[in-house]
This record gives C-alpha cells, sequence and structure tokens, in this order.
C-alpha cells in the first residue's frame, strides 16, 4: 500500500487583529508619556525660577512689613530661602520624587493637603460646569444648524455677545445685581455661616446648591459657547456629505438621520475642542472663585501670589499642568476610537 509521502505545509494563522492594533497603541501611549514626562522637566525648573523671581519677600509677606529683621531671618532659614537656588531647586526635586510638594508659607500645613481640600472645592463647581457646557453646547448646536435660520443667527448672536463679554465684568454684575441688590443668592462663599460639615455629604445640602447656583450658572454660559459654536459648524458640514443624502434617499426618517447619523459624526470635533476648552476652564475658574470668595484652586492661585508662597504656587502649577497634559493623551486617544477614519500607528 504506497503511503503519500508528500511533505505538507501547514499555514500559519494570521496574527491576532487585536494585537495588531495593540501594538501601535502600545507605542503612541509610550509616547505620549514621554513627552509628559519632558515636558513636566521643562516645566518644573521654568516655574521654579519664575516664582522666585516675582519681586517680594515671603518672610514679609508671612509677618508683615514692620517685621523684626532676626525674625525674618529665622523665617527664611526654616524655609530654606537663605540657601543658594541650585541647592534649594536640589531640595525641592528631591521632596517632589517622594510625593512632599512642601509646606505653604500662609497655611503653615503641607501643600498636599491644602491643594486636596481645594481640589475637592474646584471639582464640586467646574465638573458640573463642564459636563452641563458640553452637552448643553453639542444639542444646542445641532438643533440651530438644523433649525430655522432666524433661530440659528440668534444662536450664533448670542454665543458672540457672551464670549465678547469679560467674565470678571459679568461675575461681578451677576453678584452685584442677584446676590447683593436682589438677594435672590447667597453673596460669597460656599456655605454660609455654621453650615458645611464634613465629608462629601455636604455638598448635597440645599445651603451648598444655593451658594452654587450664581456661579455655577455663569461658568455654564461661558463654557457654553465653544461647543455650541463647534457643533453648529460641524453639523452642517456633516448635513451635506454622502452619507446623510443616501440616507435620505433610503427614507429614513429624518430624525435619526439628523441626531443617530449626523449629530454622531458632527459631534467627533468637539472632543477635539477639550484642551482648548481645559484652558478656559482654568482661566475662567480663577477669576469666578476670586469673584465669589470660592475656596477652590482658581482663589489658591491667587492668595499664593499675594502672599508669596512658593510651594503652594509651585504646588498649584504643577498640578495644572498635569491636568492639562493628562486631557490632552486621553484626548488624542478617545479621538482615535471615535473616529475610525484615524489610526494611532
Amino acid at each position: 500500500m504506497a503511503t503519500d509521502t508528500t511533505p505538507r505545509v501547514t499555514a500559519e494563522p494570521p496574527p491576532s487583529n487585536r494585537r495588531r492594533s495593540s501594538r501601535p497603541l502600545a507605542r503612541f501611549l509610550l509616547s505620549r508619556l514621554l513627552q509628559m514626562l519632558v515636558t513636566l522637566a521643562v516645566l518644573i525648573p521654568l516655574t521654579f525660577l519664575l516664582f522666585r523671581a516675582v519681586p517680594g519677600d515671603p518672610a514679609a509677606a508671612v509677618v508683615g512689613p514692620d517685621m523684626d529683621p532676626a525674625v525674618a531671618d529665622q523665617l527664611r532659614e526654616q524655609y530654606g530661602l537663605d540657601q543658594p537656588l541650585p541647592q534649594q531647586f536640589l531640595s525641592y526635586c528631591l521632596a517632589l520624587l517622594q510625593g512632599d510638594l512642601g509646606t505653604s508659607f500662609q497655611y503653615k500645613v503641607p501643600v498636599v493637603d491644602v491643594l486636596a481640600d481645594r481640589l475637592v472645592n474646584s471639582a464640586v463647581l467646574v465638573v458640573p460646569a463642564v459636563l452641563l457646557a458640553v452637552a448643553l453646547g453639542v444639542a444646542l448646536g445641532a438643533f440651530a444648524a438644523t433649525s430655522s435660520r432666524r433661530f440659528d443667527e440668534g444662536v450664533r448672536t448670542s454665543a458672540f455677545v457672551i464670549k465678547a463679554s469679560p467674565i470678571f465684568w459679568v461675575s461681578t454684575l451677576a453678584l452685584t445685581l442677584f446676590g447683593l441688590t436682589l438677594g435672590w443668592v447667597p453673596s460669597l462663599g460656599m456655605f454660609s455661616p455654621g453650615e458645611g460639615g464634613d465629608g462629601l455629604t455636604r455638598f448635597l445640602s440645599l445651603d451648598f446648591l444655593h451658594h452654587l447656583a450664581l456661579p455655577l450658572t455663569i461658568l455654564v454660559l461661558y463654557y457654553l459657547v465653544e461647543p455650541t459654536l463647534t457643533m453648529r459648524t460641524s453639523m452642517k458640514e456633516v448635513l451635506d456629505q454622502e452619507f446623510i443624502e443616501l440616507g435620505r434617499a433610503q427614507g429614513l426618517p429624518r430624525r435619526r438621520i439628523v441626531y443617530r447619523h449626523g449629530a454622531r459624526n458632527a459631534a467627533l470635533p468637539v472632543v477635539t475642542l477639550a484642551p482648548a476648552l481645559v484652558d478656559n476652564i482654568i482661566g475662567g475658574q480663577v477669576i469666578v472663585e476670586t469673584v465669589f470668595s470660592w475656596p477652590g484652586m482658581g482663589r489658591g492661585v491667587v492668595e499664593a501670589v499675594n502672599n508669596y508662597d512658593y510651594p503652594m504656587m509651585q504646588g498649584i502649577f504643577l498640578l495644572t499642568a498635569v491636568t492639562v497634559i493628562v486631557v490632552n493623551a486621553v484626548i488624542d486617544v478617545a479621538y482615535a476610537y471615535l473616529d475610525p477614519r484615524v489610526r494611532l500607528a
């Protein structure tokens, strides 16, 4: 009986698509991580020198203008300000590697503890404002692009008026009108005297929501402009594309064409708008928190600069820089997954 001695060639299975797609993603994440480290390596010494170039004496800010020179020298020695700048910077970097941001000159407590409280206070104001602004902006922009010309022009005009109005002026005017004159909302702070408490449950009280109403409304109005205008322009471009015409030819309902297919694709540019929106958030947050005496990160920047509190200034700037860098990296990854035409390779 003859046997078949022909060698058989077995084809190896093709590599997994998941493995193939994970390699570019891993390389992309690694490159973004390296960019983050390089950016921080440049920003840390730069901000360290810039803050110390500001005219003023931290010891005088702590003690007062009529301070005893001996007390001032003791404070400078306590804070390490009597050391040469290279030695101060080396001590700062060594402490930073251990997660120590230093001790606040103003509050006499670790900067990490101060930033933890202020970060929570800012988050309960900024996060709802951003979510509401983006959601309302996407919906309003899509509706303006598909509605009557008069409504579309009204939305654009209102957006341009809000964008051209200084946020400091609007915040002060709103505080004077609704807080001081009409008395509809509290004027300053997060809580009324004797209210508040400990834990996150204090942010669910009616007193807190009453204080939150006016600054939240102002931030939402200002954050609403960019998503609305971007979504409106993108929606008009998407509605002229071929796949929209194909949906109409197939007899699909207008609502499904506009909001399921058109709005989904038109919302992609709003994702790329997030880094610029973060920059606007930081600037607006400082002004609004200062006007309304909101004890958050924005007001902390102003207080730290006024009191020459180097550790606080460095800590706030470092936290802000890390936030911006991480948001940019997350947006890049999210956009690549939302838009199938974008590849990470």
